[in-house]
């Protein structure tokens, strides 16, 4: 018996949730008109709230943070036009050099990364945001900031305000709209720090309907709704992984090993070479490229890292 929870337990981590509300707000049945999609976006966006603030699923948000980011860069790179993968996209953020351009993959990451880092609880909440838009966007902020202060009444409502008022002055901006929209909804929910939730689901059609003067107000609790769904599946994914990860930490045996195991609950990807050695990231510890790469391939060994590039060169590993 004990063998056998044994092996549930490390089989946990692949496990995929079936879909946590009822089938009608996901098949797109929901979104048929205002009050139906406004419920399920509020179901869902309720859902996702409890999930983060539950301590007993013990969610790795910062971890959370920086994989939806990369999924919302990916995401808003096809609204452009452009098709790299999720690959493509973090090694165009991870492989620069200091100093180098990382091309448009690289800093559309960069902008999601920045901006899902916000402390929205803070007094400079905007002036954070308004730093990370384009130059021309940041001299018009008076024209709409009064969207992004607090305000009572429907956080969704608020988002697509800003949304559309954004891309109606400056509709090569998608990205930047969508992110003060997600920053918006996020400060409305009380959150302590942007989700991308519009970044993972808008499409085009919704930028032309914008342009057009449509109401797009059933599109984006659609969006919301799929967004958040997804969003918590991920979260009590990565909780289990986390755990694991955890539960491990004390059979590694290096120096530094709890500072490395805290970056990888933190980070999407790591870079060895630059984030482990010759100090590890957000500490003071000190880890030679050898123990870097060793300690990546016990993690790996013990089933709760894998290497995400399949490269003998420039290895990458996240949690598994």
């Amino acid at each position: 018996m004990i063998q056998a929870t044994h092996a549930a337990e490390r089989k946990a981590p692949d496990a995929i949730l079936p879909p946590l509300l009822p089938k009608w707000i996901m098949d797109g049945s929901s979104a048929e008109t205002p009050e139906t999609a406004g419920f399920a976006s509020g179901s869902a966006l309720a859902l996702l709230h409890v999930a983060l603030a539950d301590p007993n699923i013990n969610v790795p948000t910062e971890l959370l943070r920086n994989r939806l980011a990369l999924r919302a860069a990916v995401h808003c790179l096809k609204l452009e036009g452009r098709g790299q993968s999720e690959a493509d996209v973090r090694d165009a953020y991870l492989l620069a050099a200091p100093g180098d351009a990382m091309g448009p993959a690289g800093d559309m990451l960069a902008l999601w990364r920045a901006g899902s880092a916000i402390p929205l609880k803070q007094v400079n909440w905007q002036d954070r945001l308004r730093n990370l838009l384009p130059g021309d966007m940041q001299e018009l902020w008076p024209d709409w900031i009064n969207l992004l202060t607090e305000r009572s009444g429907n956080p969704v409502a608020h988002a697509r305000s800003v949304l559309s008022a954004i891309v109606r002055d400056f509709p090569r901006q998608e990205a930047a709209a969508i992110l003060c929209a997600d920053t918006v909804l996020a400060r409305g929910l009380g959150w302590e720090r942007p989700l991308p939730l519009l970044g993972l689901h808008l499409n085009r059609r919704v930028f032309r309907n914008i342009a057009d003067g449509a109401d797009i107000q059933i599109a984006c609790h659609d969006a919301v709704a799929r967004a958040a769904q997804d969003v918590v599946r991920m979260a009590h994914d990565l909780a289990r992984r986390a755990a694991h990860l955890r539960a491990v930490e004390p059979k590694l045996r290096t120096k530094g090993s709890q500072d490395a195991v805290r970056l990888f609950l933190s980070e999407d990807a790591v870079l060895p070479s630059t984030m482990l050695s010759p100090t590890i990231r957000g500490s003071t510890t000190a880890m030679t490229p050898r123990s870097a790469r060793r300690l990546c391939e016990r993690l790996v060994e013990l089933g709760v890292a894998k290497e995400l590039t399949g490269r003998a060169s420039f290895r990458l590993y996240g949690v598994a």
